[in-house]
């Protein structure tokens, strides 16, 4: 089993960190096929076609059935004139992928892992004082913020340009999306055994 390593916090205290999340090497492949599968599970598929019952007008026979030595028709919306519907429309079209859980939570782990070389990751003991400061000062860059706290994600679910996270819910699209994380320390556990299958 590989050890754990420590890292320090703003205020110099040691936090112990499992190198399984948090030393990860970077796989763009892997990235870029979580994203894809994330992306198309939130398109709608709304678009929609009108077939010949649902364009408005056509109600009446353009002219009668037999004697004008045209080709009989019964509505000037069927598909083959100039502005009626469409032969097979299609709609509700469904765009949902599935990918693999440990993928997913691979995926996470190697954001985890690049957010803290490059150093955009911190970890802090959060409060609600500290949420409240965050939301009255400006936040430049886009910040992921995970905590478990109900209260400091009700003081920041407004603010601009930062997203509170569960730790249970965060992926690798929340960590792409950010340019700077802020872990609390008291999730840190929860969100290892989390990435790791642990009980």
């Amino acid at each position: 089993m590989a050890e754990k390593k420590e890292t320090k916090t703003k205020k110099e205290e040691k936090v112990i960190l499992n190198p399984l999340v948090w030393e990860v090497p970077y796989s763009e492949e892997l990235i870029t096929q979580v994203l894809y599968v994330y992306n198309s599970n939130e398109r709608k598929g709304s678009a929609k076609q009108k077939g010949k019952g649902e364009v408005s007008g056509g109600g009446k026979k353009p002219w009668r059935q037999k004697g004008t030595g045209r080709a009989r028709s019964g509505s000037s919306r069927s598909p083959l004139w100039v502005g009626g519907g469409v032969t097979f429309p299609t709609s509700g079209r469904n765009f949902e992928k599935k990918i693999n859980r440990k993928m997913a939570q691979k995926a996470t782990r190697i954001m985890l892992s690049e957010r803290l070389r490059n150093k955009e990751l911190e970890f802090d003991k959060l409060t609600l004082t500290k949420a409240k400061g965050l939301r009255k000062g400006e936040v430049k860059r886009n910040l992921v913020i995970v905590s478990g706290d109900k209260e400091i994600s009700l003081a920041l679910r407004n603010a601009k340009k930062i997203n509170i996270v569960d730790p249970l819910k965060l992926n690798a699209k929340h960590l792409v999306w950010a340019r700077e994380v802020l872990v609390d320390e008291s999730i840190i556990n929860m969100l290892e055994k989390r990435l790791l299958n642990e009980k």
